[in-house]
């Protein structure tokens, strides 16, 4: 009888604890979702989501997504009369009321942009002010199609992949750490705070087949990515609202 009675209280005591649960509250994400115009020496062209992405994720889910270019400089070439252009394609997906259908773990949604063999690790991103977070680095090889409906091509490059997450008070490079983290202050704040998902990709190539005009090597891919989100983050980060 008893064993039969403990289900049903357990069920009327997590009822009753809803109601002792804080009245929630929306708060923003300290990352400013509006992109300037440069980031450092990185020009950015802001263009809008795909309806794919449009069509996935909640209607209040909000974007920021820009191709940032800078010249290479350091590869000026006075037989072609110039200098080749490096390119990160940077994403800001801020998350809606609905956290679960707004972001989600990079690393599921990658093969559906034609990512394979994706090698994840962890890394710190230090800033020249002194600040600091945790980010995720992922090396993968994406398929990316081109050319005319009938006679579509296909080449496969390498690409270099960081991203974070940026809540109202802290920064993390772990999908589980943000759920873990919105969870608790959900029910011991009442905060339901928004979280915008950092990513920037760019293409690299292998040092013994680059050729002029070819994405830089890994390691100055790893660089130049680097200083663009320390960039975005110097600028665009609350970090007076940040907890360390």
């Amino acid at each position: 009888m008893l064993r039969a009675f403990l289900p049903a209280a357990l069920i009327a005591a997590v009822m009753s604890a809803i109601y002792m649960l804080p009245p929630f509250e929306e708060v923003e994400s300290a990352l400013d979702m509006e992109l300037d115009d440069f980031l450092g020496s990185w020009e950015t062209r802001v263009y809008p989501p795909s309806e794919k992405e449009l069509k996935i994720l909640a209607g209040d889910t909000k974007f920021s997504k820009a191709h940032c270019m800078r010249r290479r400089v350091e590869e000026m070439s006075y037989i072609h009369g110039t200098s080749p252009i490096d390119v990160v394609d940077l994403s800001v997906v801020l998350s809606g009321h609905d956290l679960a259908n707004s972001i989600h773990r990079p690393e599921r949604c990658m093969p559906a942009q034609g990512h394979r063999s994706l090698q994840s690790s962890k890394s710190v991103l230090e800033l020249p002010t002194g600040h600091q977070f945790p980010i995720t680095r992922i090396l993968s090889k994406q398929d990316v199609s081109y050319g005319p409906e009938d006679d579509r091509q296909q080449v496969t490059r390498n690409c270099l992949t960081y991203y974070f997450f940026v809540g109202h008070q802290r920064i993390t490079e772990s999908h589980t750490e943000r759920t873990l983290i919105d969870i608790k202050d959900r029910v011991l704040k009442g905060d339901a705070q928004r979280w915008a998902y950092v990513s920037a990709t760019m293409p690299y190539a292998e040092v013994e087949e680059r050729e002029f005009g070819d994405p830089p090597d890994l390691e100055m891919a790893d660089k130049k990515i680097r200083q663009l989100l320390a960039e975005l983050a110097e600028s665009n980060i609350a970090w007076g609202q940040i907890i360390r």
